[in-house]
Formats: structure tokens, C-alpha cells, sequence
């Protein structure tokens, strides 16, 4: 049987901009906030937990829109489901709590963002802006 994992990514949406976190590290390499769930949480319950415990936001899961879900198998034969949500509440006075991980959190262009996320975060930033802005705009 495969081990599953499950993690929530939190899409969050100023215009054309989006809010990644940059990792330490010596390559620029982005995340989008949020974590791996608890044995006893909703996808929604984790991401409003992670996104606290990174960046100090207070999201409730009517902030929240689901957009969708992607499943990989790992190389130690684990399932793992990432759970993408949206939110286009207005955040403000981000600040990195978490800094063994993160340098800073950054609101940037999308199309900037992508060549510094990893492919699942990359075709769903691509997927969210290319197929829901047409709708608004």
C-alpha cells in the first residue's frame, strides 16, 4: 500500500500578482504557502493552520475558494495529493515566521513566478490564470 500525503497551496491573488514564498537556499526557488495536513484536518482546516504558522495569515474558509487537486507518486512510492485554493481576500502585513525555511514573502507577476516553482505549483499558477482570467477580463 502507498504511503499518501496530503498538502494545501494557497493561490493568493492581487490582480496579476500572486504571494509566493523564496526558500533559502542558493537557487531562487519560490513556494506558495501552505503545508502538509494533520491526521485529523480538513484540507481547508490545514491550509488556514500552515498559512498562519508561515506567514502569520488569518484566513477563514470563507476566504477560501477550491480550485483544484494534483496527485504524484515520489520516488518512496508515496501518494501525494497537493489541494489548491484561492483566495482573493485582501492580505496585508505579511511577514515570514518561519525563517529556517523562507527569506521573504513576495508579491510578484505570475508569469515571473513560474520558472522559480515547482512543476505542479507552475501548471496550476499557469492553469488558474490562463483559463479564470478569461472569464473576467
Amino acid at each position: 500500500m502507498l504511503n499518501k500525503i496530503d498538502k494545501s497551496r494557497l493561490i493568493a491573488v492581487k490582480k496579476d500578482k500572486i504571494l509566493v514564498l523564496e526558500k533559502i537556499g542558493i537557487k531562487k526557488k519560490y513556494s506558495l504557502a501552505g503545508g502538509v495536513k494533520k491526521k485529523k484536518e480538513t484540507d481547508y482546516q490545514s491550509l488556514i493552520r500552515e498559512t498562519f504558522e508561515e506567514i502569520g495569515l488569518e484566513l477563514k474558509k470563507k476566504d477560501l475558494t477550491y480550485f483544484l487537486s494534483r496527485k504524484n507518486t515520489n520516488k518512496e512510492r508515496q501518494e501525494i495529493y497537493k489541494h489548491y485554493f484561492i483566495t482573493i481576500k485582501p492580505v496585508k502585513n505579511i511577514e515570514v515566521l518561519e525563517l529556517h525555511k523562507f527569506k521573504k514573502a513576495l508579491w510578484i507577476p505570475w508569469y515571473d513566478a513560474l520558472e522559480y516553482l515547482d512543476k505542479d505549483d507552475r501548471s496550476t499558477i499557469t492553469l488558474y490564470f490562463d483559463q479564470f482570467r478569461k472569464q473576467i477580463n
